[in-house]
């Protein structure tokens, strides 16, 4: 499915007794309660749990809480933004605190391999749905709906501040970082300005082997054209995936296997195996391949 197109719009910061009707930068507006120590980027209850739009959300509309560059405070020299994966079986607070735990992890672990740019949390409803599959079928459309919001962020914050702009995800985050590069690829106001993410970064990726390569054109062109470098994170025994893909799914994941073998991948793309650091824990990608991420953003 063709994703939202976006349009740059105007910037003009709501107060709390802004009139109804102003366009704001971003369709909602933030808000500072509940902030955690990283800055966030939310689209926390905007999906139900059948995977459609709750009343007041619209498909490019994003929260935040109050702290992210760009949008909020000032421009960061290299802002990377993480998007947490899945969660099920949890409550909608369970869900939220887990992803903040995760997006802390991101940022303790990508600062101490040696990043010194700005870690900013992207947290979605991973946790909606249920039934045999365990919600797995809502919570992937929920992910790829989030690609137009992730980019009307990434519109939004290259307007405001130009500058390095990177994207990282976990598991079924990449099915959101995915999209939001086919959204950007298929907008024109990013693209006659010359915009680009400077790099993508995939661990444990729980989309399909397929995507990045000319199987998906779509997708093999939002990496060529989008991205400065694309490296995607896999591990071979990542047992997890194996059970997601193999059983639920009948094929395999990008995080277990790299590109399918036989498919043609962009020239900007790289698999890196990392079955040797993470082994069979899916949970494990940036305790162990947090120093090789550094190194690619450092190559681009």
């Amino acid at each position: 499915m063709r994703e939202k197109l976006l349009r740059r719009r105007t910037f003009l910061k709501q107060t709390s007794g802004a009139a109804a009707g102003i366009v704001a930068l971003r369709s909602t507006s933030s808000s500072a309660q509940g902030a955690t120590p990283i800055p966030v980027i939310s689209t926390r209850g905007h999906f139900d749990d059948s995977g459609s739009l709750t009343g007041g959300h619209s498909a490019t509309g994003y929260d935040t809480d109050g702290t992210v560059p760009g949008v909020d405070t000032g421009c960061a020299s290299d802002l990377l933004v993480f998007a947490h994966g899945w969660t099920k079986d949890a409550t909608d607070d369970e869900a939220k605190q887990a992803a903040e735990a995760k997006i802390e992890h991101a940022d303790a672990s990508l600062g101490g391999a040696g990043y010194g740019g700005t870690v900013v949390g992207y947290s979605w409803d991973n946790n909606k749905g249920g039934g045999v599959d365990f919600g797995w079928g809502e919570a992937q459309s929920i992910a790829q709906q989030n690609g137009s919001k992730l980019a009307q962020f990434c519109l939004d914050y290259k307007y405001s501040c130009g500058g390095t702009l990177r994207l990282a995800s976990h598991s079924l985050g990449a099915q959101v970082v995915f999209s939001t590069l086919r959204v950007l690829n298929a907008t024109s106001y990013w693209n006659d300005n010359g915009y680009q993410i400077d790099s993508a970064h995939f661990l444990g990726a729980a989309t399909d082997n397929e995507v990045p390569s000319q199987e998906d054109m779509d997708s093999y062109n939002a990496v060529a054209n989008e991205t400065v470098g694309t490296f995607n994170y896999y591990s071979e025994e990542d047992d997890t995936l194996e059970w997601i893909y193999n059983t639920i799914e009948f094929d395999q994941a990008l995080g277990e296997t790299g590109v399918e073998d036989g498919n043609t991948p962009p020239p900007n793309y790289t698999d890196f195996d990392a079955t040797g650091q993470v082994g069979n824990n899916h949970s494990g990608y940036l305790d162990n391949v947090s120093d090789e991420v550094v190194a690619h953003i450092n190559t681009v």
